[in-house]
């Protein structure tokens, strides 16, 4: 209305403005009339104008009052606990668990690790938290939480449970990959097939006579002598395996006897520096970077005490106690063994 009427009151204005002007040429005594007439145009111009705009003015805070109020009206709380529980379950496929996930009225601040390349979702709802654990295609855990500190723990832990799993079944894959042989007395074991590289052989021996352990290809050349002691024994020795093929143990013993063979690196392989240590013949497997490295040997027996890096590498060659050191260049990053043959405890202490 107020529109309107400025409207009017300025289409007014200009029509007497212009009447006022020609009645001044032609002198025809109306010109004061017609210049008040403008003039009254020109005011109820002007109060039109200022009441048009307050007007707009009102009515579009009034609009925003309204917009905000629907807003207002459907805007949801946020989902408890309690509904993402019932709405998120286990065994759930990953596409359902998104599709329940976007009903809820819930914030997924991030994700975690939960071992094996396996993700949680972590969702914050009103009164709590949930991490539903997926591998990709089905959720096959559901945990809840009251605080991200709890969260944040159990991510350790399900990493460190993952790990020591993992740990757990290369063990076993590593027993299981061992070839077992036992008997008892002078004996020739079957044939065993072998690849070129390493070898340790784990045996034992209960009797009191010779035993003595040779390992020969199937054309019966020697290939190394494993074992030459008398009565008990107990330990690990070492051969290199020239080429892949069918190899058996030839043995004199005076008693039982068994052996075990590996051809794998074991799970557990320290990092250096590090101090190894045994009693008796071993071999023992370290982790190092290429470098120079000293190397500390003890020994507490009287028989020979031998050292050799990778089986071949003499370190050291005594007879009874010793307490020395070397240094030693290894030119590449990975493992190496250590073979041991000793009478007693003994120890090797590996350092930059």
């Amino acid at each position: 209305m107020f529109g309107f009427l400025a409207f009017i009151g300025f289409i007014g204005f200009l029509v007497f403005i212009v009447l006022g002007i020609v009645s001044i040429f032609k002198k025809n005594g109306k010109t004061k009339k017609r210049f008040g007439i403008a003039l009254i145009l020109f005011v109820l111009f002007i109060i039109g104008a200022v009441n048009s705009g307050s007007t707009d003015t009102t009515e579009t805070k009034d609009e925003v009052k309204e917009d905000s109020a629907k807003k207002q009206e459907t805007r949801k709380d946020p989902s408890t606990l309690a509904e993402v529980q019932a709405a998120i379950t286990k065994g759930m496929s990953d596409q359902d668990f998104k599709k329940a996930r976007n009903n809820l009225e819930v914030e997924q601040p991030k994700s975690i690790s939960v071992g094996n390349g396996n993700v949680g979702y972590v969702l914050q709802a009103k009164d709590g938290i949930l991490v539903a654990s997926t591998d990709g295609n089905t959720i096959f855990d559901v945990a809840t939480f009251t605080t991200m500190e709890e969260v944040d723990q159990y991510e350790k832990d399900k990493l460190a449970q993952a790990e020591a799993s993992k740990k757990e079944q290369a063990q076993k894959e590593y027993e299981a990959s061992k070839i077992q042989l036992n008997g008892s007395g002078d004996a020739s074991t079957d044939l065993f097939k072998l690849e070129k590289g390493f070898a340790v052989f784990e045996g034992s021996h209960n009797g009191s006579d010779n035993f003595i352990v040779k390992l020969q290809n199937e054309n019966g050349s020697n290939i190394d002598l494993l074992v030459n002691e008398i009565g008990n024994y107990k330990g690990k020795t070492f051969a290199q395996i020239p080429s892949d093929g069918n190899y058996y143990l030839n043995i004199n013993a005076g008693g039982a006897w068994n052996f075990s063979i590996s051809q794998q690196p074991p799970v557990d392989i320290p990092k250096v520096p590090s101090t190894l240590q045994g009693s008796g013949d071993d071999v023992v497997f370290f982790n190092a970077e290429s470098g120079n490295y000293k190397f500390s040997f003890t020994h507490q027996g009287e028989g020979n005490f031998i050292v050799k890096l990778n089986g071949s590498g003499l370190m050291v060659n005594e007879i009874g106690a010793y307490t020395g050191s070397m240094r030693q260049r290894l030119n590449t990053d990975g493992y190496y063994l250590l073979q041991i043959a000793a009478d007693g405890p003994w120890t090797v202490t590996i350092e930059k």
